[in-house]
């Protein structure tokens, strides 16, 4: 398809970053995300603002990842408090010497888990957060 010049505006050229952000898009329909002219970050790239997919259980997620790590997949307890205003607790049960597993080296595998229901709560725009009980 040919691009027809307007003698009003300048010829077209594909932006690469600048002040503004953006950078590749051009005719192409690259990434839509980025910063806006305010600066800002705009909704609706490749990630969010896409039709709503199905709703996500999220307390079946944190158990089916506490029953993976545990060596006692039966004493695992998972918990769901709907506090209200789009915010859900979610408190894992386990044994003592499962907690560690869960925990992992510096708290790794329970900073992991935590993003990945981070990430599965930002298409519904809740905040969940996932805590571990102390004591049985």
């Amino acid at each position: 398809m040919q691009r027809r010049e307007s003698p009003d505006r300048p010829p077209f050229r594909r932006s690469y970053g600048g002040p503004h952000g953006g950078g590749g898009g051009g005719d192409r329909g690259g990434f839509r995300g980025g910063r806006d002219r305010d600066g800002g970050f705009r909704r609706g790239g490749p990630y969010g603002g896409g039709p709503p997919g199905p709703a996500v259980d999220y307390k079946a997620l944190v158990e089916y990842v506490a029953r993976s790590v545990a060596d006692k997949p039966a004493e695992v307890e998972v918990v769901s408090i709907d506090r209200g205003r789009g915010t859900v607790a979610i408190k894992v049960k386990m044994a003592d010497e499962d907690m560690g597993r869960l925990i992992g080296k510096a708290g790794r595998n329970i900073e992991a888990l935590r993003t990945l229901v981070r990430v599965a709560s930002l298409r519904e725009r809740k905040r969940v957060f996932v805590d571990l009980a102390t004591g049985r």
